[in-house]
């Protein structure tokens, strides 16, 4: 392209300064050595039609990931879904949870999917007492780790320690599980006053203190906790792990596989027979079920939830998880994704998209409940209810003054009892060691047959 501009404007070097200085004299330059503002603003008018002239568009942005994924595919063949799953959601830097920066969001209205604990306060609160009172109910004395899995933003943990803060508890710690670097420097943004370093030669990979004064620890896996007598909570953590699919054909039990169609797009296939997976995953109960013809297995949740109940049962503790699922009844397959809160297609984009599955309770208690008391699944609803609630959502629109924030409060109290209220479910873990008084009471309070709130 040809640009004209007039011959004043054309030759220019810089000086030491840095400022532009014309090749001959008699020239529009100010005292200050600098150009005048409107030569300026021409100057960069032309810079801009240069760069992009009409009509230009950039080329289309590549997705790396997927690329990698199709190339994966082209040499070792057709990938399980949960490898799909966790390569998806995983990988540093191009994976889901890895891209997460102020330009690429997931969590709340910007990003592709909002959790309860942002809804409002009201949820981390009732999580925060809950935890408390169960904690005051073990007889437990002394100091205690608070551990959280997938902390997301944090904002979960910041509610829970601001209500733990008003029971003067001195003896707590909190510990989260985070792999994503970028969400661990979210997470302490929400929780910490001033920004920390990495360590080196410890188990948690950061350290700091929170705005209540409570020691934070952040690491990468469960294993890396210190022993002792721990509390683990969990909201949308078990949904993200991978999962098996398997579908069946007659007598036959198949695995659906990704593979690439003639124009190596990523698309869904189903195993030739019976596989390794098939044999080893599938539990005699689901293939005597004559009605049965899907079934989804996420053995990293089970892993999880095995390592929660060797904790607990070791060194005292409980635990509350939190997710949308079901008893394992479920006969339909849910492996999903989401994008700018709506369902997508779970293999255009990977990388860029939320991909989920509905968390199989009733299988997770089959793989502990010879160990452990095992409460629920319980509607989060009613969970919700018996926590008392209501009741805080009455003082707080008492206390609150502001017209606007009221109507928020009541809105995101309606969503928490209401569709989601229904579709997530409380799933809480005890040692055996506490089942006389937990008889005595009914169960942990939020599981009881008869409603009742902390205060009754």
């Amino acid at each position: 392209m040809h640009v004209k501009v007039h011959s004043k404007f054309v030759f220019f070097g810089f000086n030491k300064l840095g400022y532009i200085l014309p090749d001959h004299p008699g020239s529009n330059m100010n005292r200050t050595g600098r150009l005048p503002n409107f030569i300026l603003h021409s100057l960069r008018r032309y810079s801009k039609e240069i760069i992009t002239p009409p009509g230009y568009a950039p080329p289309p942005k590549i997705n790396h990931l997927k690329k990698f994924i199709a190339d994966k595919i082209k040499t070792s063949g057709p990938i399980t879904v949960a490898e799909y799953m966790k390569t998806s959601v995983s990988a540093p830097l191009v994976g889901y949870y890895g891209q997460f920066s102020d330009d690429q969001k997931v969590f709340g209205e910007k990003g592709d999917f909002i959790t309860s604990p942002e809804l409002s306060q009201l949820f981390g609160e009732m999580i925060g007492v809950w935890v408390f009172h169960e904690l005051a109910n073990t007889g437990h004395k002394g100091s205690w780790q608070l551990v959280e899995l997938g902390p997301g933003r944090a904002q979960l943990m910041n509610d829970v320690l601001n209500a733990l803060s008003k029971f003067h508890d001195k003896d707590v710690s909190v510990h989260l599980v985070e792999t994503s670097d970028a969400l661990i420097d979210e997470q302490e943004k929400a929780l910490c006053i001033y920004k920390s370093n990495n360590t080196e030669d410890t188990p948690h990979v950061r350290k700091n203190k929170s705005r209540t004064g409570v020691n934070v620890y952040w690491y990468k896996a469960i294993d890396d906790i210190p022993d002792g007598f721990t509390v683990f909570i969990a909201n949308e953590f078990l949904d993200a792990l991978p999962v098996h699919q398997f579908q069946k054909t007659g007598d036959t039990w198949n695995e659906i596989y990704i593979n690439l169609t003639k124009d190596d797009n990523l698309c869904f296939m189903k195993s030739k027979g019976e596989n390794l997976n098939t044999k080893g995953l599938i539990p005699t109960a689901i293939r005597s079920d004559s009605k049965r013809v899907t079934w989804e297995c996420s053995p990293e949740s089970g892993t999880v939830v095995n390592q929660i109940v060797d904790r607990i049962t070791t060194f005292g503790g409980f635990s509350l998880l939190i997710d949308y699922g079901h008893d394992g009844t479920r006969n339909t397959h849910s492996f999903r994704a989401y994008k700018n809160h709506k369902q997508v297609d779970p293999l255009a984009n990977p990388g860029m998209v939320d991909l989920t599955a509905d968390v199989d309770f009733g299988y997770l208690s089959s793989l502990v409940k010879d160990r452990v008391l095992v409460y629920g699944a319980k509607e989060q609803r009613e969970f919700l209810a018996q926590l008392g609630i209501e009741h805080r959502l009455r003082r707080l629109l008492q206390i609150c003054k502001d017209r606007e924030q009221q109507e928020q409060l009541i809105k995101s109290y309606n969503m928490l009892i209401g569709d989601m209220g229904e579709k997530f479910k409380a799933w809480a873990l005890f040692p055996n060691t506490l089942r006389f008084i937990l008889e005595q009471r009914d169960g942990p309070v939020g599981f009881s047959s008869k409603e009742k709130t902390p205060n009754e």
